[in-house]
């Protein structure tokens, strides 16, 4: 392949593999118009620089609905309304963001893994410089549940001085690769959590594969995968970078001070950053909209802080009614942050801006079930 196809091949099947990471090799070649061998060629070489590993984008806000069908399972009509309806909000899982300042002296890095290290809850930690020296990622049955996890971190490290704050998280767009310890908790059916399991040391296992570790054959997998992609459960196999492009990463946080001046911004800010997304490789990991301080977070992985200032300040002039603030992400303590080439209009955010028709309508794109369950 000459050099400049070869690269515009490899980009195309980034953003391909962020939204289907089980496309097929003959999908891959047919989609990019080259041939399977070439194809083969750029996954390959793509694998190798980018450490690319394959994972399941779990629909954290929609778990609810498997967990609560596997406790009503087999019970009477009278029974699902006594006791299945009465453990609802039981059922499910939060996403929140945890942000630590310490006053005084600072843990080490090995302390503040050691307090976190016996729960399932913490799927990404860093250190940050600025106003918070943490930020932690945090999935759990419900805020309440978020706070104790914040107690706990600070009761394990009581040697130290620390003010945490815990806030939720909603209308997200990226994802945190989650750990296996978390997965164990759903209540779901086995099957699927074993799917759940398999897709997760290998988003692109045959089903068989998987099916053979559980023994279970690839038909069930298969019939797993699709019920739980119509739940919404599993939303993609997708990728994330373990050897990410860049290493200049900031957390970005708005604080809404004027509502009319934000809500008239947010859109077109949003619709701007799609746009500037065609032209170039996903630089925005995380973002989501937080109720405690009202307003937003953004978590960006730039190519240097000149590019981190430039985002800043488009984000400062394109976001009005918000006090923007900003951190350096200076090194990751637990987990991995999800960085892929992914198109922003498979988003909630790109979602919204559709029901308010000011954008075009566009179908999503999520996993598929196949007939041939090793059809990889």
């Amino acid at each position: 392949m000459e050099t400049k196809s070869k690269k515009e091949i490899k980009g195309r099947m980034l953003r391909l593999l962020s939204v289907d990471a089980r496309m097929s090799m003959q999908d891959l070649a047919n989609n990019l118009k080259t041939t399977k061998v070439n194809a083969y060629n750029a996954f390959n070489e793509l694998s190798g620089e980018y450490g690319m590993r394959f994972v399941p984008e779990i629909g954290i806000d929609k778990l609810w609905k498997w967990e609560f069908i596997k406790r009503a399972r087999l019970r009477t009509k009278r029974g699902i309304l006594a006791e299945a309806v009465e453990e609802l909000p039981l059922t499910g899982f939060g996403e929140y963001l945890v942000f630590v300042k310490f006053i005084g002296k600072k843990p080490e890095d090995g302390e503040i893994v050691k307090a976190m290290g016996g729960s399932y809850a913490a799927q990404f930690a860093a250190k940050v410089n600025g106003e918070n020296d943490l930020v932690i990622y945090v999935v759990e049955r419900s805020y309440e549940d978020a706070v104790r996890f914040t107690d706990v971190l600070s009761k394990n490290l009581s040697r130290y001085k620390m003010v945490a704050s815990t806030t939720k998280v909603w209308s997200r767009f990226g994802f945190f690769p989650l750990s296996n310890k978390l997965i164990e908790q759903f209540d779901i059916f086995d099957t699927y959590k074993n799917l759940l399991f398999g897709l997760n040391d290998g988003g692109r296992n045959t089903f068989t594969d998987i099916g053979k570790r559980f023994n279970q054959g690839p038909a069930q997998m298969l019939y797993a995968y699709d019920r739980l992609a119509r739940t919404e459960i599993l939303k993609r196999v997708s990728y994330f970078e373990a050897k990410p492009r860049s290493t200049y990463r900031i957390v970005a946080v708005a604080k809404i001070e004027n509502d009319k001046e934000y809500e008239e911004a947010k859109n077109g800010w949003f619709i701007k950053l799609v746009k500037e997304y065609e032209k170039r490789e996903n630089e925005f990991v995380f973002m989501c909209d937080t109720p405690s301080p009202r307003g937003a977070v953004v978590i960006a992985e730039l190519a240097s802080k000149t590019a981190a200032n430039k985002f800043l300040s488009r984000m400062k002039s394109g976001l009005k009614g918000a006090e923007i603030s900003s951190m350096q992400l200076t090194k990751v303590l637990v987990g991995n942050l999800g960085v892929r080439d992914f198109d922003m209009r498979y988003t909630s955010q790109y979602k919204r801006l559709e029901r308010n028709r000011v954008v075009p309508s566009i179908a999503e794109k999520g996993v598929e079930a196949v007939e041939n369950p090793n059809a990889i």
